[in-house]
């Protein structure tokens, strides 16, 4: 039923959300205004892309009889967030680089670096994840894999500014895949739907979290109002603990006004990121950092905006023809437009740093080419951008569909392009006639293209397509620390509220491909942990016969083969009398990280405590993650 919702703002807020020019909405509702709770969850996670989705796996796996409830804005067929719309890259620095990956990701987050021991917590679980997502996509028919399509090695990485100290990390960009297959669009995220619907995970879809509900004195948030499909509104209880995890403002222009001061822009990823996360954190007292790095941390990309469609296609990153040119609003052309700045996520290296292409500042823009370049190829990528991996449209590699369409403008002549542009013919037929020149002449003498990508325009009919900055993702949100807490203005976490993904992301600056996946992943582990105050790995080996996972079993001795971080690996235990009283590895030592003195430490704990359910070697994560895992599975059988 609808709830009474009441305004509840701080002068600060009151002033920052002036300053922002957000409408004036309810965002927060006071916990004494709430009569009845519609529902009660043991864990409340607001939007279903990766960061939801391994949260709530998470959840799970730690306390299976748990009721968990994931709410997500879009309807069913458009769920998925942005991570269904990436690249699929998640980054793992190999265990013997995470010292050297930190002094690169730092480097990247200049000149606004997040605190030391927040770099060190996520360079150290990016490398740990792996055996965690291994298994979670075993589970469900999938599998890591090299983006080339091989299998996974380190060194197969795309290191984006590799002049940065620490950018020789070793390292893989993996992405995951069906057991047999070479690349799937949007896997990672399909490969979590998939776990989540293993698990019975309940998605409430088309029902976003219209506002937090919060103790206006102790500021603890107790769960959200929620609307469902039909218009009414719900209250939700989470008894441990609420989960925002619902994007970025990519598809908010007056946000990107406000604090990034863009003119126009759209985004290539999901419609539903419109920063409802950032007016609920605001409202409730969270510190915001991350708003207005030095650029866009994923990039403006370049976009093809469509009426049909409302997130942009991309301009395809190599070009298959090369009678081709980008113009300004004057005109003329305003940079070296074939290069593969998609290999920095879009940043062009000016006076001596890395900053966003210049497209914000050159509106409008559009594509110029001809004929040949038409018949070459598709001028929009046929891989990345929402309207082709959650709404099904595939650009056409002859372009003419789009043509019959009218979203390419087809013309006979330049003057009658200019025209059909609302652009000065002179100015228009001076700029190709200049291009043409350099072609003829085998160098750009404007911008220095390589001659290898030019051609000139002279073969008719002539076509442009306007082209506009668009987000692959933001950064802006509350301030998190490494246990998933959102922080206020204090630094002190606001009892019952978590944030995880994209929404208040740690990277501050320069974006290295792989790591926002990474970040999903490890930031919606981290808050169901504390959510639940444990490690699946680690739980799940007390569960698995109600008790320590050896309670009833005869001795002898019991074996696993598990994946280690580099390999297989053999983990034998003895039981005498009902105990546990070795545990050896007997296949796969020389593959492992961890010391004889921390295995001896490890293993002596889950000895003397006869309960698996031990603290974790510091510096050993991974392989401790897999001694634990080894543990269930051997007693399981």
């Amino acid at each position: 039923m609808k709830k009474g919702l009441c305004l509840l703002l701080t002068l600060v807020l009151t002033l920052a959300l002036c300053a922002g020019g957000l409408a004036k909405e309810d965002w927060v509702t006071p916990v004494q205004e709430i009569e009845t709770w519609d529902r009660e969850v043991d864990f409340l996670v607001v939007g279903y892309g990766l960061a939801g989705a391994a949260a709530a796996v998470e959840a799970h796996d730690i306390d299976p009889t748990a009721e968990i409830l994931v709410l997500e804005k879009m309807p069913r067929s458009l769920a998925g967030g942005n991570s269904i719309a990436s690249g699929q890259t998640f980054l793992v620095p190999a265990q013997s680089a995470v010292e050297t990956v930190k002094t690169y990701l730092y480097n990247c987050n200049l000149p606004n670096p997040i605190p030391d021991e927040y770099l060190t917590w996520l360079c150290q679980g990016f490398a740990d994840q792996l055996p965690w997502i291994q298994s979670v996509a075993a589970g469900v028919g999938y599998e890591a894999g090299y983006v080339g399509g091989g299998e996974l090695k380190w060194g197969s990485m795309v290191v984006e500014f590799d002049s940065f100290e620490g950018s020789t990390f070793d390292g893989c960009s993996a992405h995951l895949r069906k057991i047999g297959s070479t690349f799937e669009n949007g896997g990672v995220w399909r490969c979590f739907d998939l776990a989540c619907q293993a698990r019975d995970i309940e998605v409430a879809y088309e029902t976003p979290a219209v506002s937090l509900i919060q103790d206006p004195f102790t500021k603890e948030v107790f769960g959200v109002i929620a609307r469902q499909a039909d218009g009414t509104e719900i209250a939700i209880k989470s008894r441990k603990g609420t989960l925002l995890a619902c994007g970025g403002y990519e598809n908010n222009l007056t946000m990107q006004r406000d604090f990034h001061g863009m003119d126009m822009v759209y985004t290539a990823g999901t419609p539903g990121n419109t920063g409802d996360g950032i007016k609920m954190l605001m409202e409730a007292g969270a510190q915001i950092w991350h708003m207005k790095n030095q650029t866009q941390s994923g990039g403006f990309w370049l976009g093809i905006k469509v009426p049909e469609h409302e997130a942009t296609f991309m301009r395809n990153f190599n070009m298959a023809g090369n009678s081709w040119i980008e113009i300004s609003a004057d005109g003329t052309r305003f940079y070296d437009e074939a290069k593969s700045y998609h290999r920095q996520h879009m940043k062009y290296m000016e006076y001596g740093r890395y900053v966003d292409l210049p497209h914000e500042k050159a509106l409008p823009v559009d594509l110029i080419f001809d004929e040949k370049t038409r018949e070459a190829g598709s001028i929009a990528s046929q891989w990345l951008s929402w309207p082709t991996t959650t709404e099904g449209y595939m650009w056409t590699s002859d372009n003419l569909a789009e043509i019959e369409k009218g979203w390419i403008i087809k013309a006979d002549t330049i003057e009658e392009l200019a025209q059909k542009l609302g652009r000065d013919p002179e100015v228009l037929k001076a700029t190709i006639d200049k291009w043409n020149a350099d072609c003829a002449a085998g160098a750009d003498s404007e911008f220095g293209r390589d001659p290898a990508k030019m051609a000139p325009i002279d073969t008719a009919p002539y076509y442009a397509v306007s082209i506009t900055p668009t987000l692959v993702g933001t950064t802006g949100g509350a301030k998190r620390d490494t246990a998933g807490r959102v922080l206020d203005w204090n630094d002190e976490p606001i009892p019952g509220l978590y944030e995880a993904g994209e929404l208040g992301s740690y990277f501050a600056n320069l974006y290295q491909n792989g790591t926002f996946l990474s970040e999903a992943m490890l930031s919606g582990r981290a808050a169901a942990q504390t959510a639940f105050g444990g490690v699946s790995e680690i739980k799940e080996v007390a569960a698995a016969a109600g008790g320590v996972a050896w309670e009833g079993a005869a001795d002898g001795v019991y074996t696993a083969t598990v994946d280690g971080l580099h390999d297989k690996i053999e983990v034998s235990l003895t039981v005498e009398g009902g105990n546990l009283t070795a545990i050896d590895i007997t296949g796969g030592r020389d593959t492992m990280f961890i010391t004889d003195e921390q295995l001896a430490e490890y293993t002596g704990a889950i000895i003397a405590a006869q309960d698996p359910n031990v603290d974790i070697v510091a510096g050993a994560t991974v392989d401790c993650q897999a001694i634990g895992t080894a543990i269930g599975q051997a007693f399981a059988k």
